[in-house]
């Protein structure tokens, strides 16, 4: 963990201000990994933070990004490494498309940071990947919290995920390593 704090502290260490984007499928158990880890860190968001649950369409989130002015932008999302399932990885711009399965994102992520950095071209983008053990579809879908939030609070904000995630236990495991290690950032960037 020590490793893995110090690989995304050093990348992160000089930003002004950084957005922090989930990309996936909620509905596809792994895929929903960065719905999931932008879902416990969303409160975190500031002047200097920006938590996004961009979901498959990461296009649709252009305007946020850029009206935030990031120095710095942090993805998270499965990648296709041939490792162990809930391995973690630090991927820059250059080997996204050869590690970022294409098939649940409407429009290639390499493109929406090609996009950004014509816009910014200052802006730092890397992604924190992860390996997947499962990207099936759940038979039952359930409601994000639904004892605690209704549908109107759902449509009011496009960050919270509409269903439950449910991870496999390599990646859930894996998931909770990286949200501590980004709180553990975020107090050293104060």
């Amino acid at each position: 963990m020590e490793e893995l704090f110090n690989k995304i502290y050093s990348k992160l260490k000089d930003a002004l201000k950084i957005v922090f984007m989930g990309i996936g499928e909620e509905k596809l158990t792994d895929d929903g990994v960065g719905p999931y880890i932008i879902s416990k860190l969303l409160h975190l968001s500031n002047h200097k933070f920006l938590f996004i649950n961009a979901g498959i369409d990461p296009m649709a989130r252009i305007d946020d990004i850029l009206n935030f002015h990031p120095s710095h932008l942090v993805l998270f999302d499965t990648c296709t490494l041939k490792q162990e399932p809930g391995t973690i990885s630090i991927l820059e711009r250059d080997n996204m498309c050869n590690y970022i399965p294409i098939s649940s994102h409407t429009i290639p992520v390499h493109i929406v940071i090609d996009l950004l950095t014509n816009k910014i071209q200052t802006l730092q983008v890397f992604m924190i990947g992860f390996v997947p053990e499962s990207l099936e579809g759940f038979t039952e879908l359930r409601q994000y919290k639904k004892d605690e939030l209704n549908l109107e609070d759902l449509s009011n904000n496009i960050d919270l995920p509409f269903f439950e995630i449910h991870l496999t236990e390599p990646m859930q495991r894996s998931a909770d390593i990286v949200i501590q290690i980004i709180k553990k950032v975020l107090e050293s960037l104060k």
